[in-house]
């Protein structure tokens, strides 16, 4: 594909490894590394958090271009920029500097509180704005701005708002879509300066929805194109009020529909053939070595080794969304089961609570790690036998890729992204690379982790599967790909047509 040297400003909230919160940050990380690898030229604009450890990165102050004023609640604070660049050509990173609304300890949310922080309007209000304040002062002109969930959905509206003529009259922006259920909805403090903004802030308008502003809601109307990370969740939340949270009519309504790209994987990263947090690296045709990594990780967690028994692993947020909610009930009957199991997450206290406890009277059985540690998950991927995803919705997910490029076996509810990466083995023998079940159940959940049990019983079919399963490319390239034709497409035909003002 040719790029002629596209300008990309891919803007996002967060990008790992600076800043994480869930795989946004992957994504943020891994397709602007593609994109550049492709001959895009691409800057990348997030915040300066607090917990963005500046010395350890080389995050130095970007002093060519000055600081810029911004207003909040009329009083004018002022921004800037740090940048750090790649070694890989074509790929720069800009930081946007703002002790008031960004040297915070959390990206979201006070990590003392759980609360979110009361002036996110405010905090990526200045994240769209810093777009714009950093091309004029670098003289930049990008072709596209890439935006990334809600965080960014005001670019697209701040760009339909510029004069014909300008330096950005012939960009495109687009809007990916990580996860609909997050919106940006606030009381509309922030849109007070914007001057532009009050001629769409209107019952049933762009910006308003259920008597609130919503960010999301203002990109999908105003965006060049609006895409999501997997062709199943594009259906879905288009036509399913379930997973669509409100704004099925708004994507409806654009007339070109939402574009459907499934994620994909860091493969560098995520390499059993060279991972060096895992105690046996391993490829399809040494997968007795994968054994060495299941025995390390039962010493770690504390558990009995037993070959013959499949270990489960899970790395999730400790979300109603991941499907905890019909695995608690079932949980003890699984674990009646001949297996084992590994949890790693963090998230909702309760829960945090209700699993720490189960692994407390099952000992010999559970092992339930809270909080986030990469080298743990590097080994959980390496050293389980399977991998449960039982989510309730997954816009694309990204575990059960890793899983399945690991030799370890994926249980995962057939929606979104899992649908579309995940091929039952019992329904396709000669292409099966898990397990799935369709219906949002515990009963349909224990059955489908009873399937693959048995399967881990018949260890030639078992190496079959896990076979198929190492050999599916879930590279970035194929996804990059997919973009460039995407900002192409946008860049071939008129800028679409803003909402009109009331």
């Amino acid at each position: 594909m040719m790029t002629d040297r596209l300008q990309i400003l891919f803007a996002t909230a967060e990008m790992s490894p600076f800043s994480k919160t869930g795989g946004l940050a992957d994504v943020s990380s891994a397709l602007p590394a593609a994109l550049a690898e492709a001959g895009c030229r691409v800057r990348v604009l997030t915040p300066c958090y607090g917990s963005v450890d500046r010395k350890r990165y080389g995050i130095e102050r970007f002093s060519s271009i000055g600081d810029f004023a911004f207003d909040v609640r009329g009083r004018a604070i002022r921004a800037g920029f740090s940048r750090w660049e790649s070694s890989q050509s074509g790929l720069e990173v800009l930081f946007v500097e703002c002790d008031p609304l960004c040297d915070r300890p959390g990206i979201y949310s006070d990590p003392r509180t759980g609360a979110d922080y009361e002036d996110n309007d405010f905090r990526y209000l200045l994240l769209a704005t810093a777009a714009f304040e950093l091309c004029r002062a670098a003289d930049w002109r990008p072709s596209i701005f890439h935006c990334n969930d809600w965080q960014t959905a005001l670019i697209p509206f701040l760009l339909s708002q510029t004069a014909r003529g300008s330096a950005f009259e012939d960009a495109r922006s687009i809007l990916t879509i990580h996860n609909i259920a997050y919106q940006g909805a606030f009381a509309g403090d922030a849109m007070e300066c914007l001057d532009q903004a009050s001629a769409y802030r209107y019952p049933g308008g762009p910006f308003e929805f259920q008597g609130r502003v919503n960010f999301l809601k203002a990109g999908i109307e105003f965006a060049d194109a609006v895409n999501t990370v997997s062709p199943t969740y594009a259906r879905e939340i288009q036509t399913n009020v379930e997973y669509g949270y409100g704004m099925e009519a708004a994507l409806r309504a654009r007339g070109d529909g939402v574009v459907g790209i499934l994620n994909g994987l860091d493969v560098r990263s995520w390499n059993p053939e060279t991972d060096s947090h895992i105690a046996a690296t391993y490829t399809a045709t040494s997968l007795e070595r994968k054994r060495l990594n299941k025995e390390a990780l039962c010493r770690q967690c504390g558990l009995p080794f037993e070959d013959s028994i499949p270990l489960i692993g899970m790395i999730s947020r400790l979300t109603a969304q991941k499907g905890f909610e019909i695995l608690v009930p079932v949980l003890s009957k699984i674990i009646g089961l001949p297996c084992r199991m590994v949890i790693l997450g963090s998230g909702d206290p309760q829960l945090s609570h209700t699993l720490r406890e189960f692994a407390r009277q099952h000992a010999d059985r559970v092992c339930v790690h809270l909080g986030y540690d990469d080298e743990l998950a590097h080994r959980i991927e390496a050293g389980a036998d399977l991998f449960l995803m039982p989510s309730h919705y997954e816009p694309c997910g990204l575990n059960q890729m890793m899983s399945m490029r690991y030799g370890t076996l994926p249980i995962v509810r057939a929606t979104g992204g899992l649908a579309d990466t995940v091929t039952d083995a019992d329904a396709d023998p000669e292409r099966g690379t898990g397990f799935t079940f369709y219906h949002y159940h515990s009963q349909d959940l224990e059955r489908a982790v009873k399937r693959a049990i048995a399967a881990f019983a018949d260890r030639d079919r078992w190496r079959k599967i896990q076979r198929t399963a190492m050999a599916r490319d879930f590279s970035w390239n194929r996804s990059a790909e997919r973009y460039l034709d995407l900002y192409q497409s946008c860049l071939q035909r008129p800028g679409r047509a803003a909402p009109l003002p009331a």
